[in-house]
């Protein structure tokens, strides 16, 4: 009898800005992860981050339609199955790993327990780790404003300490003097630079269950009531589309002054811009007052490209910054604001 495959996951979690698609898009290069099958979930029904990741792996899923701790659970059981299905009847190659990246602000509690009750999921699937990121410049007041943050670094495996090398020894030293509170025994690297080589996670999380207590913890203490967990309440998303070609240099600082502006309530201002040279990516950086722009590659993907921007938002209308940013970067006429992911 041929012996039965279990095919290992890898989740990646982190609060929104942590750092973790650019780590991912890294990883997704390295022959350690050849093979892998990407999941990425996008709170929104407009995916960014997928695309950002498709110049590094063709092999990338997009879960819309809400978090994968609440509303897109269901999303994600399918989406294993369908790979599952797909491998067995050999309509795609046998994936040597399934990395899923979550929302920045997902519980990672519900979906281990999901993976480990379903039937059909928990036989052919197997959680080799939970990967949090956290940024080292502002972990400790992520810690205290966001209790999504604090359930993330409960539940990781293995921590990562992203962005040191935009930060002071002081702030390094702090974000992890947080995570050794909520999280004593975890394993805690650090990226600077977007730059971890995925073999070091790998290999970390290699470790004997015996050698690393922490490695399930968050899974075997998980609390069940998190089922009910609903970002609704409180968190909102937009989406801005954009003209076909815009200028950076005219967006940039409209986008700065939306973070002065809203401040903690602007939980993401991130998308893709179509310029006269090119494709980027951009997004607001709270943490230096700056604008990151990266050159992107196209891709082989069916999905038209949809230029513009996801903006995602705590006890504030996302909608309301749409409009505003709008008013600043595109002709009058031109902007097509929607809530909830809806460009107009």
């Amino acid at each position: 009898m041929a012996e039965r495959r279990i095919t290992p996951i890898l989740l990646i979690t982190g609060f929104l800005g942590s750092g973790k698609t650019t780590l991912l898009a890294q990883w997704l290069r390295s022959p350690a992860l050849s093979g892998a099958q990407a999941i990425v979930n996008e709170f929104g029904e407009v995916g960014i981050d997928d695309r950002l990741l498709q110049s590094s792996s063709e092999q990338t899923v997009l879960l819309e339609n809400g978090c994968a701790c609440c509303t897109a659970g269901e999303d994600l059981a399918a989406t294993l199955e369908r790979i599952f299905w797909q491998q067995l009847n050999r309509d795609i190659p046998p994936l040597s790993w399934v990395l899923i990246e979550t929302t920045g602000v997902a519980d990672p509690g519900p979906i281990l327990d999901m993976l480990a009750r379903d039937p059909l999921l928990s036989e052919r699937y197997r959680i080799a780790g939970t990967v949090t990121m956290l940024d080292a410049r502002h972990g400790p007041a992520l810690v205290a404003t966001h209790e999504e943050c604090r359930h993330q670094i409960e539940q990781a495996s293995l921590m990562v300490v992203t962005k040191t090398d935009l930060s002071t020894a002081k702030e390094i030293a702090d974000t992890e003097a947080v995570i050794r509170r909520l999280s004593p025994n975890v394993p805690i690297l650090k990226s600077a630079k977007a730059s971890l080589p995925i073999e070091v996670v790998l290999e970390l999380l290699a470790v004997p269950l015996e050698a690393s207590p922490q490695r399930h913890r968050g899974h075997e203490a998980h609390d069940h009531d998190h089922h009910v967990h609903d970002h609704a309440a409180t968190i909102d998303s937009a989406f801005l589309g954009l003209p076909d070609i815009v200028d950076i240099e005219r967006i940039a600082p409209v986008l700065i002054q939306a973070g002065h502006r809203f401040g903690p309530a602007l939980l993401r201002l991130k998308g893709i811009v179509m310029a006269r040279d090119g494709l980027y990516g951009i997004q607001l950086d709270p943490g230096r007052g700056g604008v990151e722009v990266s050159a992107l590659f196209p891709t082989a993907s069916k999905t038209p490209l949809r230029p513009g921007l996801t903006i995602i938002t705590r006890s504030v209308a996302a909608a309301t910054i749409a409009a505003l940013v709008a008013c600043c970067t595109v002709n009058p006429g031109t902007a097509q604001v929607g809530a909830e992911g809806e460009a107009k």
